[in-house]
């Protein structure tokens, strides 16, 4: 769906899972620790990371990466497959609320028109409801467009990370799915 601004794509990767999250913590303004920031270090993320999982939000300008990011890194030893879930806003229910809103706006603006028999808005409120309509329709195309733009640069500069492959659902095992 060209406006649903989220993605989940599974990644493969040889290293260990203490591997994967160091490698990401070293990206990583970390929530819960006492950290300084040296020069030499880009730091692309905040959030938190364990060897379990991650929740990330983007705080970096110079590469095109797209908001947040959650994950869970799962498999054994060596063979770790990573659910990574991209998403223009941290969670969906705010994408659920402008989808609400813009069919609201435009279910009452339709009953205006209809009502008096008219091509375009005939009171303030109606008027007020169009421009309330376009703002929240503008805000939604635009955040789409934006993330489709960066999804494949951020599954780039993690594959990079990790030394991973993206993968299929259907090529990680059931036990890790």
């Amino acid at each position: 769906m060209i406006l649903y601004p989220f993605k989940t794509q599974f990644l493969k990767t040889n290293l260990t899972r203490n591997q994967v999250s160091a490698q990401l913590i070293q990206e990583t303004f970390l929530s819960d620790a006492d950290y300084k920031k040296s020069n030499e270090q880009t730091i692309s993320f905040f959030g938190e990371v364990s060897d379990q999982d991650f929740t990330l939000e983007t705080i970096t300008q110079e590469k095109p990466l797209v908001n947040f990011c959650t994950g869970e890194i799962r498999g054994s030893e060596n063979e770790i497959y990573i659910l990574l879930q991209l998403g223009a806003w941290q969670h969906r229910r705010i994408f659920l609320l402008f989808a609400l809103l813009i069919l609201a706006c435009l279910t009452f603006l339709t009953n205006h028109l209809v009502l008096y028999k008219a091509l375009y808005p005939q009171t303030l409120a109606a008027w007020i409801l169009l421009g309330t309509f376009i703002a929240l329709l503008t805000t939604l195309i635009t955040k789409a467009k934006k993330f489709h733009q960066h999804t494949q640069p951020t599954i780039d500069h993690f594959c990079t990370l990790w030394q991973a492959q993206a993968i299929s659902k259907d090529e990680v095992p059931l036990i890790f799915q």
